[in-house]
């Protein structure tokens, strides 16, 4: 049997760079190169034969130290296997769950949480800076089979839903990576910042893979921490950082600076929509380029992004690798600056026929995979979202997008944040409401501040859209990728109007 992909990838990287830089944990100073990277790679996937890991089998990863994460995710698919990305930080009962619902009959974990009973077999997964191992989880049956070769499992965000899990075949995840690299030009020369979860679909192919493909470096961490993250930078000197508008909402609020930010080319921005107002504090402040990105799970994460030549702002760009179009609530597609859902299809879209992905069929319409999207293209073919369908806001047969309020209300100087989200009117059928969180370093009079934003969006923006009231919080509540979970707002405000 032929060696799959990302086995000859690293093969590759073995016989023709195996001193060049590879990986390092945030927490580390010693780089691990390719050499030493593939190395244990191919001992680690002896010892998972020996085990019983089989092409196709899927295999939960539950590993606290970023570095033998993606050592155990890379092993995992070299084998032809599937991973399934835990977070675990999340309850055990959270992380079961996930293999229950994935299929995973196999678990690498450090987390001693995790009750195996004594007849379950285990082999050493021989950690250096943990004491991992594989046990093998008595969680059902094969599901998957071998010649379906490997891939990943993980699950939908589910802010606005129930999360879905999501396979994705090994060809999806490399195309995609494939585009991220051209999008950006990255080169051997580039060294990424991912400080993002290596659980969810962007950590791992825009940072693991696209780097990967690229022979370059990469610096991961199980989630952002702002203390390591500037020192971080200065030590490691990343010519580019792959983040969330949530982690750039937090390093515009606080008053530490890079030593040197002329190294960086470009942050890439994803996983939720970017204010204008962080994305002109960020250039203004650093003089560093930020370039909008538009991703999917159900397309292995980018499926538009900007150029550095051409960048406009507010829009996510082009597409990259997929085809996208603009459909109305009949399902034809629109013209130029009409909104509309948007719908994609490509070799990297979720393919109800793989893994546990018969759910998808119902989101295909005549080929193309509706995403809950509302965006426009203008004349030019560029990409702009209005937010999901099921956070648009129906106020007396008027349509408020959420982003378009928030977008406005955040050009005040003493917020940090903002959602808007509808909740019922027994006339109007919804009206819009903001959440909005205060800059650490405001001591002034809220209620005056909020006074200030009905002027703001008065002068702005249509009546209709005028936010009913204003709710001064500490936090929005948000996923472990940024996104603001709406239900929760929702159902908060039960709460706070009882």
């Amino acid at each position: 049997m032929a060696e799959n992909a990302i086995a000859q990838l690293l093969a590759d990287a073995l016989a023709h760079y195996p001193e060049r830089p590879y990986l390092v944990a945030e927490d580390e100073a010693e780089w691990q190169n390719y050499g030493t990277m593939v190395k244990r790679i191919q001992r680690r996937r002896n010892d998972l034969s020996q085990a019983g890991i089989q092409a196709g089998d899927r295999v939960g990863i539950s590993l606290g130290h970023p570095r033998e994460f993606v050592t155990a995710w890379l092993t995992v698919l070299a084998m032809d296997a599937v991973a399934v990305p835990l977070d675990q930080a999340a309850p055990v009962a959270d992380q079961v769950r996930t293999l229950n619902t994935s299929g995973a009959r196999f678990l690498i974990s450090d987390d001693s949480r995790f009750d195996v009973p004594p007849t379950v077999g285990c082999v050493a997964w021989e950690s250096p800076s943990s004491g991992a191992h594989l046990v093998r989880a008595p969680l059902g049956p094969r599901l998957t089979r071998a010649d379906q070769g490997g891939g990943v499992i993980l699950l939908t965000s589910g802010t606005t839903g129930d999360p879905k899990p999501v396979g994705l075949p090994i060809r999806a995840l490399l195309r995609t990576a494939t585009e991220v690299v051209a999008a950006h030009r990255l080169t051997a020369g580039d060294v990424g910042y991912s400080p993002l979860p290596l659980f969810h679909i962007n950590g791992e192919v825009v940072g693991v893979l696209a780097t990967l493909l690229a022979g370059g470096s990469l610096i991961v961490s199980d989630r952002f921490h702002l203390g390591q993250f500037w020192p971080t930078v200065n030590r490691a000197r990343p010519t580019w950082l792959n983040l969330v508008p949530s982690i750039l909402k937090v390093l515009v609020g606080h008053d530490e600076d890079p030593q040197d930010a002329s190294r960086i080319r470009f942050i890439r921005s994803a996983s939720a929509p970017l204010p204008l107002a962080i994305l002109s504090a960020i250039e203004r402040r650093w003089n560093i380029p930020v370039i909008e990105t538009y991703g999917l799970s159900e397309a292995a994460s980018q499926i538009a992004a900007n150029s550095l030549e051409g960048r406009r702002r507010g829009s996510v760009g082009k597409p990259t690798g997929v085809q996208i179009r603009i459909v109305d609530d009949v399902g034809a597609c629109v013209g130029a600056n009409q909104v509309g859902e948007v719908e994609i299809r490509g070799e990297a879209v979720i393919d109800p026929a793989w893994g546990p992905n018969r759910w998808a069929i119902e989101k295909l319409h005549r080929g193309w995979y509706r995403t809950g999207d509302l965006g426009r293209f203008d004349r030019d073919g560029y990409l702009y979202l209005q937010g999901r369908r099921r956070e648009l806001i129906n106020r007396g047969g008027e349509k408020v997008f959420p982003r378009e309020v928030e977008e406005i209300v955040l050009e005040h100087p003493a917020l940090a944040d903002c959602a808007v989200v509808g909740r019922p009117h027994e006339v109007l059928g919804e009206e819009p409401v903001a959440f909005v969180v205060m800059r650490q370093a405001f001591s002034g009079d809220a209620a005056a501040v909020t006074e200030e934003l009905g002027q703001l969006v008065a002068a702005r923006l249509s009546r209709f859209k005028w936010p009913a009231q204003y709710f001064v919080v500490s936090a929005l509540p948000k996923g472990t990728t940024g996104k603001v979970s709406r239900n929760s707002l929702r159902r908060s405000l039960v709460g706070i109007e009882s």
